[in-house]
């Protein structure tokens, strides 16, 4: 298996982004989204939303984070196989300062580590920043979100969200101190 690193995401990596995006949802999301909702996500489509939304106008202290799989340096052709776009919360709840927005890693690559990379990245530029608390949010129904309990999220929120017509709950995950990480093991280097 070849090395997978985790930086900072650039402009030019908005479009293997855009297929870590639709290609986990088309994996994760089969048969609790329509599939004509699926098959109509578009890298396309996912890349220029995010041109626009994390480069040309972001939100005020948001970042984003690429695992990146390094392959030979001769190709120079890095596949990018997961995602983290995380900032401060964005409802404006009192309790919860920080959020992870957006958590994909492609189905390939998962049980690996990288998630827990993602977020440990994430954590530690939160607390950069002073975001001292924690909020996820997922969809009930993904089959993955017990990724979340096995980092010490606390199930602290619900609520109803549509997407491609389908109303579905969404649920949060909490983190009411990160002073001391979650547990994604000895990725934190303090």
């Amino acid at each position: 298996m070849l090395p997978i690193r985790i930086r900072e995401a650039t402009v030019d990596d908005t479009e293997g982004m855009a297929r870590v995006r639709v290609d986990t949802w088309r994996c994760a999301y089969q048969g609790i989204l329509p599939q004509d909702y699926l098959m109509s996500l578009s890298y396309e489509h996912t890349a220029s939303r995010w041109r626009e939304t994390l480069w040309k106008a972001p939100r005020p202290g948001s970042f984003v984070y690429v695992a990146v799989q390094e392959t030979a340096e001769e190709s120079g052709s890095n596949q990018i196989v997961g995602i983290a776009i995380a900032g401060p919360e964005q409802s404006g709840d009192a309790e919860y300062c920080g959020e992870v927005y957006v958590l994909y890693v492609l189905p390939a690559f998962q049980s690996q580590g990288i998630g827990r990379r993602l977020v440990a990245a994430c954590v530690q530029r939160l607390l950069q920043n002073k975001l001292e608390s924690l909020i996820i949010w997922v969809i009930a129904k993904n089959p993955h979100r017990r990724f979340y309990e096995s980092l010490g999220g606390k199930l602290v929120r619900q609520k109803e969200k549509e997407i491609g017509g389908v109303n579905l709950i969404e649920v949060g995950y909490g983190w009411q101190n990160v002073d001391l990480p979650p547990r994604v093991g000895p990725v934190f280097k303090w």
